[in-house]
């Protein structure tokens, strides 16, 4: 009869005991590196399940939905300039330089200046502060006489703004500037007179320029002085109202420019008249072409 080793027998698996108690909480581990994609510390971004990763080569693009608000990771700050900064200091909506540009007009000739910075006043309010946008804009100044003109408009607050002309299509119209601001503390925000950068110098006409001298606006204004003939002391009136000081006094006359030139002795302004000396070296070429003499005068008011 064969032998059984008791010791080999092995009965039938019984049920599954009760599971013992949960043990201790092991030791943190140390923290790994800060993750980093090209030098940027990593950003957690709260965007729903609507996040697209795509890999093209060494370039990894992440889509997120225009609502998505971008947070940093409490233990990886983002440094100046990172990712973070980029997306939160993005332009709103509308405010970029690829979107439909604007139209800021004057509808008739006699809109005045205060009824068209109103109109600039209602687009402003609908931009944030810090914002800039390209406009089509139209004042009084240039009504009826320019074609396509393309300008900024930029809101600093509710108390600084400017709209510039950058280019037109006529470029003798091209250059000018209307600027909002306090003029102290204790003033109330307005748009100061319109000005011009590169007056169209209309002869007779005033203009108000960018320019300044101790503070002031500088005033520019082109008169007719007639036809010249040498040995000849001539002035006329011009017509400039508050006149306070001359900056300059230029002009020509014909192909000759009376400044510098050896046949004048003097050309002048006062504050009601314009003036001229010549002497027997002017020359007769442009009394001969039946030529006016025009001089340019820059100055203050004393109303600015």
């Amino acid at each position: 009869m064969p032998q059984i080793d008791l010791g080999q027998v092995v009965g039938p698996q019984g049920a599954q005991g009760e599971p013992g108690p949960q043990g201790a909480q092991g030791i943190q581990g140390p923290a790994g590196p800060a993750a980093t994609i090209n030098g940027v510390n990593a950003l957690t971004i709260e965007a729903g399940d609507n996040i697209e990763l795509s890999q093209s080569g060494s370039t990894t693009t992440l889509s997120v939905p225009t609502d998505a608000v971008p947070t940093e990771d409490s233990t990886k700050p983002v440094q100046s300039g990172g990712v973070l900064a980029a997306l939160s200091n993005k332009a709103p909506a509308g405010f970029g330089f690829g979107d439909a540009v604007q139209s800021i007009e004057t509808t008739s000739a006699g809109e005045s200046y205060e009824t068209y910075c109103a109109k600039v006043d209602a687009v402003l309010d609908g931009m944030p502060d810090k914002t800039a946008k390209l406009v089509l804009a139209y004042p009084p100044a240039v009504y009826g006489k320019a074609g396509t003109t393309i300008s900024l408009l930029y809101k600093g607050d509710a108390n600084y703004a400017v709209l510039s002309n950058i280019g037109s299509a006529d470029t003798a119209l091209c250059g000018w500037r209307m600027i909002k601001l306090k003029k102290s503390s204790s003033d109330p925000s307005a748009w100061q007179p319109f000005e011009w950068e590169h007056p169209p110098m209309q002869l007779g006409v005033e203009y108000r320029t960018v320019e300044r001298y101790n503070g002031k606006p500088i005033h520019i204004k082109a008169v007719s002085l007639g036809l010249l003939e040498n040995n000849t002391s001539k002035s006329v009136e011009h017509g400039i109202s508050d006149f306070e000081s001359c900056v300059e006094c230029s002009g020509f006359s014909g192909p000759i420019n009376l400044v510098g030139s050896g046949g004048v002795d003097s050309i002048y302004a006062t504050t009601s008249r314009v003036g001229i000396d010549t002497n027997g070296s002017f020359s007769s070429a442009a009394t001969s072409s039946k030529l006016n003499t025009v001089a340019i005068i820059k100055y203050t008011k004393t109303t600015d």
